[in-house]
Formats: C-alpha cells, structure tokens, sequence
C-alpha cells in the first residue's frame, strides 16, 4: 500500500515530538548537571523511550490487533517495567563517575521514568488504533470501489449482447423486405456499437452522445415501418457539459422498442421526452403502446429493466428516482438523475 498523507504527516509530527521531548529533558537538568551530562542523559532517555515506544507498535498491539489478548495484556506493564530498569543501569553506568555522585536510587529513577514510560506507551496505543482504524476505512473504500466497478462492468457485458441480440433482430427481418435502405440500417447500428464499445468504457459519458445512440435505436427501429410517424425524440435543455452514466437511457429505449407495437399497429406510439433543468437534473420519460401479450402474463422489461435498475443504484444511490406504470395498453416509465458537469 502506497505511503498516505496521514503517514507522511504523522511522521514528521512523531520526529518533532522527540525533539521537543529531548530538549525538554536537556532543558530541565542543564542546571544541575551543565551542558555534558544533561545532553547525555536526555539522549539516554530519549533513545529509550523510542525504543520501548517502537517494540509496542510493531509487536505488542499487533497482538491485541490480531484477537491474542491474553498476551498482550502479559506484556504491557512488565515491559514498561523492564526499560525502567534498563534505564536505570544506564544511568548508574552514565553517572558512575559524576563528580558530586548525582545519580538516583533504583525507586527514585523508577518513580520518575515508569508515569512517563506508560504516558509515552499510552499516547503510541492511541496513535496505533486511530492509524489502524484509518487504515480500515481506506482499505474498505477501495475495497467499496473496486465492488462497484466490478458490478458495473458485470452489468454492461449483459447490456451489451441483450441490446445486440434485440437490434440484428430487427435488421434481419427488415433484411428480408430487400429493402435497398438495409446499408443505412447497418451504418446507424455501426454507431450505436462504436458508442458502446468505445465511449462505455468510461465511468460517465457526454449525454448528447447518448442521445445520438437513442436516436440510432429509433431510426432502426422505424425502418421496419417507415409510414409509422408517431415515433418521436424530443429533447431540450442539453448541453454539451453534461454527464451522464452510460446505457441507463438507451436500454429503456431499447427496452421500449422490444414491448412496443408502434411498428404494427397504425394507432400505436412511442415517444420519448428527456429535459434538463437549472440544476442539471435529467428527466426522461418512454411512453408507448404495448403489444398484445399471448399466453401467461410476463413482468414488462424483464432483464433489460432489473440492469437498469442496478446501475441506477450502483451510480446514484438515493439521488435518482423510477416511476412506471401500465395502464390501458400503455407504458410508461420516468427517471430523473443529477448530471454532472465536463470540467
């Protein structure tokens, strides 16, 4: 894991600490000892502490870390303990030879090393479980986006082919007719799959080159019935910044032309309404004649519809809403979702 701005941070902040404790230490015996033994008293002490400091972060509270408890709670204050009596070897050793014979009891050192040792060791504990926790929730971010990111491209590789599978349906029984506009069929779905193969990619996409997909949709799906003029794009408040994750409109369009008869019946529709407003909010609404559906009742929308619905989640969250509904042989659905802007 890359080093974080909280570590970079912390470190410069723990090398101050030291210093500040040193200089602290020097600042209180200089005084009484001079310049000589004060300086190296306090490295003494200083050095100790560090150390005592540093084995409890890398192998004592990785122990309670890790569920072991029971040990850690064994190792905590006989440790403080013992750098207490090491402290005090030292000082025999440091200040054997002092002239005026300054150096303390045993009791007097430990009296005056261990609140500071078990301050020190309490101030590392605190810093070593706020680190841990910030490690956890980066750890759980990242883990959050890479799920995401996962479920959507789950979601597109079923969009993908459902969408491909429906549109060479429609061309091929319009291959049939013979009719000489079947290039131009091809050249539109040719623009469509550039759209998905290429611009899909990304996390958002323009929403004026979602549209030009929606539109491709439309004209392939009228080719099957070119007298049929009740099959309408109408957009308004578009504007070339706006953002919009990819295939939420173009699979209920999509989705739309499969339930739809505008195609077979003279009196059928489908239509589709999308507005931005001031405040980037998308809405677009599908509405069209159903056809006349034969033996059991299936759900409207099926697998097309339940993708749209978890990429809308995944995307938005709380921020977006759908509303549908069947009435009197008619569909319709209506989504509004934020856009966002093209820095």
């Amino acid at each position: 894991m890359e080093k974080t701005q909280f570590r970079k941070y912390s470190i410069r902040i723990q090398v101050g600490v030291w210093l500040l404790f040193f200089l602290i230490m020097f600042g209180a015996d200089v005084p009484y000892l001079g310049v000589f033994y004060s300086s190296l008293y306090a490295l003494q002490f200083v050095l100790i502490q560090v150390t005592q400091v540093y084995l409890y972060y890398h192998l004592v509270f990785p122990l309670f870390h890790r569920g072991q408890k029971t040990l850690f709670f064994l190792l905590v204050i006989p440790m403080v303990l013992l750098f207490s009596s090491i402290g005090h070897i030292i000082d025999i050793t440091i200040f054997a030879e002092y002239p005026e014979d300054g150096y303390e009891s045993y009791w007097e050192s430990f009296l005056y090393t261990f609140p500071i040792s078990l301050l020190l060791v309490s101030a590392s504990s605190a810093y070593y479980f706020v680190e841990a926790w910030y490690r956890n929730i980066r750890k759980e971010g990242l883990l959050r986006n890479e799920k995401l990111e996962a479920e959507l491209n789950f979601l597109k590789s079923q969009i993908n082919p459902h969408f491909l599978f429906n549109t060479l349906n429609n061309i091929y029984s319009y291959v049939q007719t013979g009719n000489e506009k079947s290039a131009f069929m091809l050249e539109r779905l040719s623009s469509v799959l550039r759209f998905m193969v290429y611009d899909c990619s990304e996390e958002k996409v323009e929403l004026n080159k979602e549209l030009e997909a929606v539109d491709d949709l439309l004209e392939i799906y009228k080719m099957k019935n070119s007298d049929q003029q009740n099959i309408s794009l109408n957009i308004s408040g578009v504007k070339g910044y706006h953002l919009i994750a990819p295939l939420i409109i173009v699979n209920l369009v999509e989705n739309a032309c499969k339930h739809s008869d505008a195609v077979s019946n003279p009196a059928g529709f489908l239509k589709v309404d999308l507005e931005v407003d001031e405040a980037d909010l998308c809405v677009c609404e599908i509405s069209n004649t159903v056809k006349t559906r034969k033996g059991p009742q299936t759900k409207y929308g099926g697998v097309g519809h339940e993708n749209v619905v978890k990429r809308l989640e995944l995307q938005y969250g709380d921020d977006y809403t759908l509303e549908n509904e069947e009435k009197e042989g008619v569909y319709r659905i209506r989504v509004s979702m934020p856009l966002e802007r093209k820095v």
